[in-house]
């Protein structure tokens, strides 16, 4: 691969990082000897504010895609569209790929033609699938569905599609949460030789009728429901998976249920309490998930696994509802 980097000022510092995150050196204006693939294109800020005007892949302009890019300060704050380096510090990003035509592809099928050249932050999520090399102690088809890398995809933000994003709650005590879930979820299975265990607050999860908010005994959990955004609640879960075990490759199939319009998009409350170190939940094509924080998950459009690595029981708290 030829890059090319049309800028005022001479770029001092700048590197390809790798689906794997390994840094390649690079120089421009001459074929690389580079596999076929995804590459993060970074521009450091040296000492001279840079504008850049194109980039070119095989003497070939990447045209508008260049508003997929973004510029990093350094205080860490994200501008888009961003096509300039002005502090120290701060980084210019952007994913290419060896071949043209499958970025154009990738790019123009995830983002529509007017949103280019505004902050695509503000209706899309940016997810990258990165190779995940895991124990040698799963089935093939679950080392390869991780070793398996969809690279960069954007997402348009609150369709059918989008895979996942954060959640946003108060400070809870995750011990009294369980707690005060414990005399609700009085429907218990086990799984995988009872290495999975699920309990949960109705017979028929996933099913109607609602449970409305006000019907629920506890205040902690009523506060707790509200405060992710459900108006009405189908079903709330606890779900343990022991260390060594994983959870097959599927998708909820959820599409014949009457809850369905409730529950398609990022619907379902997914948030690890306990000991999610060493757990790894790869979405689809959107890679594999930060479970540190509380996260709406999309499970029915996407194909995804768990594999637990780690040395703990992990604790996960499962909610569907109606969202505002």
């Amino acid at each position: 691969m030829k890059l090319s980097v049309v800028s005022d000022s001479l770029l001092q510092k700048f590197y390809l990082k790798d689906l794997s995150n390994n840094i390649l050196d690079i120089d421009l204006d001459t074929d690389q000897n580079l596999k076929s693939g995804w590459y993060e294109l970074c521009i450091e800020y040296v000492d001279t504010k840079i504008e850049i005007s194109d980039i070119l892949i095989n003497d070939s302009s990447i045209s508008h895609m260049i508003y997929t890019g973004y510029y990093t300060d350094g205080n860490g704050t994200i501008h888009q569209p961003a096509t300039a380096l002005w502090d120290t510090g701060g980084v210019f990003s952007i994913w290419i790929h060896t071949e043209l035509g499958i970025m154009y592809q990738r790019v123009l099928e995830a983002i529509r033609n007017g949103d280019f050249g505004k902050n695509l932050f503000d209706n899309y999520i940016l997810t990258v699938d990165r190779p995940f090399i895991t124990k040698n102690i799963w089935p093939d088809h679950i080392r390869s569905f991780y070793a398996n890398a969809h690279g960069p995809q954007w997402w348009y933000d609150n369709n059918k599609y989008t895979p996942w994003k954060y959640c946003d709650l108060p400070d809870y005590d995750t011990d009294e949460l369980l707690r005060e879930l414990e005399p609700l979820t009085i429907h218990h299975s086990t799984r995988k030789n009872g290495n999975y265990c699920i309990k949960q607050i109705k017979e028929h999860a996933s099913d109607l009728p609602f449970i409305e908010i006000q019907d629920i005994p506890s205040a902690l959990i009523r506060d707790f429901v509200s405060n992710v955004g459900y108006k009405r609640i189908i079903d709330i879960s606890v779900q343990t998976l022991s260390p060594g075990t994983y959870i097959d490759i599927h998708r909820d199939d959820h599409y014949k249920r009457k809850a369905y319009p409730y529950m398609r998009g990022c619907k379902k409350l997914y948030w690890a309490v306990k000991a999610h170190e060493g757990v790894y939940f790869k979405q689809g094509r959107s890679g594999i998930l930060p479970l540190d924080k509380p996260l709406l998950l999309n499970t029915i459009e996407h194909a995804h696994s768990v594999i637990h690595e780690g040395d703990q029981v992990r604790t996960s708290i499962l909610v569907y509802g109606e969202l505002d």
